[in-house]
């Protein structure tokens, strides 16, 4: 994968233009590219930029031209709903090839990234003309990727994003069941994805199966079999994400915040009419809660990108995005730990801040967040604010005696000096010129609209 002159390459081997060869001529690849199944794709045609790419990118012949798609996430990053999702959109990806004699080699969650609120597939090059059509090999990899991890969500309330970034292969069979514990693994819901799958690898007695062995096996041309269980797994996440309840503290701050609905008024109109004024391409929401200003930034036209560490918080938003085809990316990130880079040489998937940088940031009672509960001073606020924009932040400061920002501190071991307005403003002017402030009525806050100022001022 490489860019040039703005555009998104895959470089693709022999046997992959083949294959996609074949799929573009029966009509399926642009069928599941319009469906919005697949990322938009074409082959690079054009003799001189074909003779340019294969000269850069010795031995390649072909190459293929992405629609690009921004801003990326991550596995550890999803909701509940967003990694059924994902699954699901696999699982019926891989109904639709198989249909027609063709298959995904592998079936990773990264294989996926989210578009106005829904999954699309973004790896061409795992699409093959399979051995056999009977058995689906992908499948052993993708129960640790999408079904483990939602089981254990759901039945035992563990942490999505713990657990993907301590097991960034997916949760393995043994795992999955140790952590279902006694009684869950013989739930019938458990049985067949995995306590059967794990009693029949413990009668192997540690025996190494060879992946390619059964491949090579003779099996059935018939996809039938095959087709009755990816339905009934894409049945099995849809309910798994259907029967998960929210219950964050933060999912519900829109119910018992400080607010009364003239202030709420206020901070709406004025952060509208800044949008309208500068009209950011982009936007970062941090700390976005269920994402009300976050929608508000997509409806004055900004692609947004919406993070919260409270993942209820963040699922409430995704199933508002999902139902709408908004033009928000949500994601759970904890700003005081983001998602690292990650793959070879932590190269090969961007770490949060390098993805996240917007024209404007958004930090709408959160600062308040970062100092308590973050350990984050003045200057460290600043410095965050600073590095993820590259032109403008909106900063809701909010005061020491604030009724939430007592509520904070009352959970914080020791003493704290909370900064005066004045204080605050001195310290964000190191990097940012003041373009306006408001107050919000009755709450005793300040809205500050901030300009970056550029490096060399």
């Amino acid at each position: 994968m490489f860019t040039r002159g703005g555009t998104l390459y895959r470089a693709i081997d022999e046997d992959c233009r083949g294959v996609l060869a074949d799929l573009s001529e029966g009509g399926l690849l642009d069928t599941l590219i319009r469906d919005g199944a697949i990322v938009g794709t074409s082959f690079v045609e054009d003799p001189s930029l074909l003779a340019e790419l294969r000269a850069e990118h010795e031995p390649f012949k072909a190459f293929l031209a992405h629609e690009t798609i921004a801003p990326l996430t991550f596995p550890a990053e999803w909701t509940v709903s967003m990694l059924a999702d994902a699954g699901i959109k696999t699982l019926s990806l891989q109904e639709r090839l198989i249909e027609r004699g063709f298959s995904l080699k592998d079936a990773t969650a990264y294989n996926l990234q989210f578009e106005r609120g829904r999954p699309v597939f973004i790896d061409l090059g795992s699409i093959e003309r399979p051995a056999r059509l009977d058995l689906w090999p992908a499948l052993g990899q993708f129960g640790p990727m999408f079904t483990f991890p939602l089981m254990l969500k759901v039945s035992r309330g563990r942490d999505l994003r713990t657990m993907f970034l301590a097991n960034l292969g997916g949760i393995d069979l043994e795992q999955a069941a140790q952590a279902l514990g006694r009684s869950g693994r013989w739930r019938p819901s458990a049985w067949l994805d995995v306590s059967l799958p794990a009693f029949l690898g413990r009668r192997k007695l540690g025996r190494q199966v060879d992946a390619n062995e059964v491949i090579e096996k003779q099996g059935s041309g018939d996809a039938r079999a095959q087709i009755l269980n990816l339905g009934r797994l894409q049945k099995k996440l849809a309910k798994l994400a259907a029967g998960y309840r929210t219950r964050g503290i933060w999912a519900e701050y829109g119910d018992v915040c400080t607010y009364d609905d003239r202030a709420t008024g206020t901070k709406r109109e004025r952060i509208r009419a800044f949008l309208t004024e500068h009209r950011p391409g982009t936007v970062l929401d941090l700390g976005c809660n269920t994402g009300d200003y976050s929608l508000l930034a997509a409806e004055c036209g900004s692609k947004v990108f919406a993070v919260d560490g409270d993942h209820d918080a963040v699922e409430m938003l995704y199933r508002r995005v999902r139902d709408g085809l908004l033009p928000v990316t949500p994601a759970v990130v904890d700003l005081g730990n983001p998602t690292p880079g990650m793959g070879f040489l932590n190269r090969e998937r961007e770490s949060f801040i390098e993805r996240a940088r917007s024209d404007c940031v958004f930090g709408l009672a959160l600062v308040h967040h970062l100092m308590v509960t973050g350990n984050l001073p003045a200057a460290g606020v600043r410095e965050l604010f600073a590095t993820l924009t590259r032109k403008y932040a909106v900063v809701e400061f909010v005061p020491g005696d604030d009724p939430m920002f007592r509520e904070l501190l009352k959970r914080r071991v020791g003493p704290m000096d909370a900064p005066t307005l004045e204080q605050f403003k001195a310290e964000m002017a190191k990097d940012f010129d003041l373009l306006g402030e408001e107050a919000v009525p009755g709450a005793g806050r300040m809205l500050l609209f901030l300009e970056l100022r550029a490096a060399d001022a």
